[in-house]
């Protein structure tokens, strides 16, 4: 195995830890909130009611719903999931700004032959599902570590769902709004108390 330097942590908690903490909060903070999974559940119970749900949702045929959980349940839920489906966004962004980038290129294949455009934009799509289900391959090289990449993964995933159950953003949320309401009462105070100064000195 290659020697882990710092630069290496860096890369993988950039690209892989901080996106995943995010995915994890939304996620799963969507869950508490909506009540289908308890806020005071284990770790095991989460796990079988997530599994519980995929199944639910394999038999439900309508596309309503929150778009990143269907999407996250699509991609076999759990971290390796999430993981899958952050991977496919990123392929999928840096498609798009490659088209946007070459548009002439990409408008005059169409032009040219549109079957084999066609075709040629399918197999692609295939080719990005199946570089997100095996996100790790996609993310590595020789000189990166495959284990490090998994771990950071789970890691963000477990942090953002622990964060998800405090709600610690909605908690940060209601103190500044408690430190604004008093603000506020404070500054209408000191300017009632300075009318009524000024009032009576003249």
């Amino acid at each position: 195995m290659n020697d882990i330097g710092l630069l290496n942590w860096i890369e993988v908690i950039a690209l892989m830890g901080v996106p995943m903490v995010c995915l994890s909060w939304l996620i799963f903070r969507w869950l508490y909130l909506s009540g289908e999974i308890d806020r005071d559940a284990n770790h095991k119970v989460v796990a079988a009611r997530v599994k519980e749900m995929k199944q639910t949702l394999k038999s439900d045929k309508s596309r309503g719903g929150n778009f990143l959980y269907r999407k996250w349940m699509w991609f076999g839920s759990g971290f390796y999931g999430l993981a899958g489906l952050w991977t496919f966004f990123v392929i999928e962004i840096s498609d798009l700004f490659s088209f946007l980038i070459h548009p002439v290129v990409v408008l005059s294949r169409m032009q040219e032959d549109f079957v084999q455009f066609l075709i040629t934009f399918l197999m692609n799509q295939a080719g990005n599902l199946l570089s997100a289900f095996l996100w790790f391959g996609y993310w590595t090289d020789d000189n990166d570590s495959i284990l490090l990449w998994i771990a950071i993964a789970w890691l963000g995933y477990w942090v953002g769902n622990k964060l998800a159950r405090r709600d610690v953003a909605a908690a940060h949320i209601s103190r500044l709004e408690s430190r604004l309401v008093t603000g506020v009462g404070r500054l209408s105070r000191l300017l009632k108390r300075d009318k009524e100064e000024s009032g009576n000195n003249s």
